[in-house]
């Protein structure tokens, strides 16, 4: 039986590590020791099902599967110092212009997975997808870091035999 949590999650961190090669990714929270910015974190906030299908044996396009849609709520972070920035079409963004581009652009990225130029894994059935408002925009003056959050949600058929 796949691994369907770890394909949705592995293909998450790849398509940000490649859409945003000049942003560090990390698929949890890194060491304090470890971070490195601008840093985008994917940390996986609950799992569970969603909705149980009536009867032991449901079809999900084949036959002889007991399942149900199976949902995974993950919060992507967005992290910045003072010292990150990266160039974009010859100009330098930085602060709060590099974080602005960051939200707009990954909102983008997380809401295309799944359509035909990023396609979630053949092996996983992604039923629905949602992305929902950044939280937590700020800056803490403290750390000097720039920061914000946003929950996205991914429902898929899960298939037990």
């Amino acid at each position: 039986m796949p691994d369907f949590i770890n394909i949705i999650e592995r293909k998450i961190i790849d398509q940000l590590r490649f859409d945003f090669s000049n942003c560090h990714v990390f698929g949890q929270y890194p060491e304090a020791t470890d971070v490195k910015y601008p840093a985008i974190i994917l940390e996986i906030e609950g799992s569970g099902p969603f909705q149980k299908m009536m009867g032991e044996k449901v079809s999900f396009g084949s036959t002889g599967y007991t399942g149900e849609i199976y949902g995974i709520i993950y919060i992507v972070h967005v992290l910045i110092d003072r010292d990150s920035e990266i160039t974009v079409d010859g100009e330098k963004y930085k602060q709060r212009r590099l974080m602005n581009y960051l939200l707009l652009n990954i909102a983008n990225t997380m809401t295309d997975i799944g359509t035909t130029a990023k396609p979630w894994p053949v092996t996983v059935d992604v039923v629905e997808q949602e992305l929902q408002n950044w939280t937590d925009v700020g800056y803490d003056p403290a750390l000097e870091l720039w920061g914000a959050s946003v929950v996205f949600m991914v429902g898929f058929q899960n298939y037990r035999s």
